[in-house]
């Protein structure tokens, strides 16, 4: 039996997206594995999403959808900050924390000319569970990731982070279906002129516990089998966040800035570099811009995790432990402990024949 009811099927190439993230339409994600190390539906469909999917965006929050997108094709680990938001979570008083995760790159992210509500979603209740019935008698045996369920005789969105949107949907949802349609008529963002030199800057900051830059256009990418390396940094970041809350207001910045955090001492404001490796405390990897960085902001402080642990369960799972903690605060960056491991260097506008 094939992994999914649409497998081998082209068009249907659709997903839903239900979160109440702020930044919609950046990039799906989702943690490696759910609590207790088992697959979680939601989290597991994030890996079926290809190249040129489409991904509808459906603010929880705010019970409407509002936007579309399309999946580059790229796809990488690195750790997110995450907590589970279903009512088995909110029991068991789960709270955010980073985890090892998948990330799957998005583009040409558009907002619908104007949000589609749950109260108008409902209305459309029949037809919808129509095409549910009709997919559960075609495709018996298969789970298929509906994106509603029917509720005290209404209907509500199904508690999970993805599901899987069928393209009948769009029959019954027409504002998405018209907002879908511009999406795949439209090109994909154009290639990058320099993919070798924009794929080795992107290695450095992952190589450096940055997260992992999107590419500068549309790429297939891979998933990296560098779990252990995920696992620490998260580990390590988990560590950061620990120590520092204990001292003053921590505000994460790792997506936006160079620096992991922000710490509010005695009415200042420091700038937390976070760095995790299973080595000795001897050496760490920097990106030009923390080098940067750490030269010009006045407050910088480096938390260093190393001697972490790294085991692997019956099931393929990592997990990390242990660990020693170097901090230094303030952090003074000492040019003649700094080697350089590579350079990017810009040529002149023309070249020139030499020798030849």
């Amino acid at each position: 039996m094939d992994a999914f009811w649409w497998s081998g099927r082209a068009d249907e190439n659709l997903f839903m997206e239900i979160t109440r993230r702020e930044d919609i339409g950046r990039d799906l994600r989702a943690p490696l594995a759910a609590r207790g190390g088992v697959d979680t539906p939601g989290y597991t469909l994030v890996s079926a999403v290809q190249a040129g999917s489409v991904v509808v965006h459906y603010d929880s929050a705010a019970e409407q959808i509002v936007g579309v997108s399309r999946a580059t094709g790229e796809r990488f680990n690195q750790p997110i900050w995450w907590a589970a938001r279903g009512s088995y979570a909110r029991k068991a008083g789960v709270r955010p924390e980073w985890l090892p995760g998948l990330v799957v790159a998005l583009e040409d992210y558009r907002r619908l000319a104007t949000p589609l509500s749950l109260t108008a979603i409902r209305q459309r209740r029949a037809a919808l569970l129509a095409i549910r019935d009709a997919l559960q008698a075609e495709h018996p045996g298969h789970s298929l990731y509906f994106p509603w369920i029917p509720y005290q005789g209404s209907l509500r969105t199904f508690q999970t982070y993805l599901a899987k949107l069928p393209r009948a949907a769009l029959d019954v949802l027409p504002e998405v279906r018209t907002a879908a349609a511009e999406l795949v008529d439209e090109p994909s963002l154009p290639t990058s002129v320099q993919p070798e030199v924009d794929e080795a800057e992107r290695d450095v900051a992952s190589a450096a516990g940055r997260p992992r830059p999107p590419r500068k256009g549309k790429g297939q990418g891979f998933a990296t089998s560098q779990r252990a390396k995920v696992v620490v940094e998260a580990y390590a970041m988990n560590a950061a966040l620990l120590y520092y809350g204990k001292i003053g207001k921590v505000t994460d910045t790792s997506r936006t800035e160079s620096y992991d955090y922000v710490i509010e001492i005695n009415g200042e404001l420091w700038h937390v570099e976070v760095k995790g490796t299973t080595g000795d405390p001897e050496d760490v990897l920097l990106t030009p811009r923390e080098v940067e960085h750490a030269n010009k902001y006045p407050r910088v402080s480096l938390f260093v995790l190393s001697n972490i642990t790294v085991t692997r369960d019956e099931h393929d799972e990592l997990t990390a432990s242990g660990g020693k903690m170097s901090v230094f605060h303030p952090w003074s960056l000492d040019p003649s402990r700094l080697s350089p491991l590579g350079y990017k260097y810009r040529l002149p506008e023309k070249g020139k024949l030499s020798g030849l």
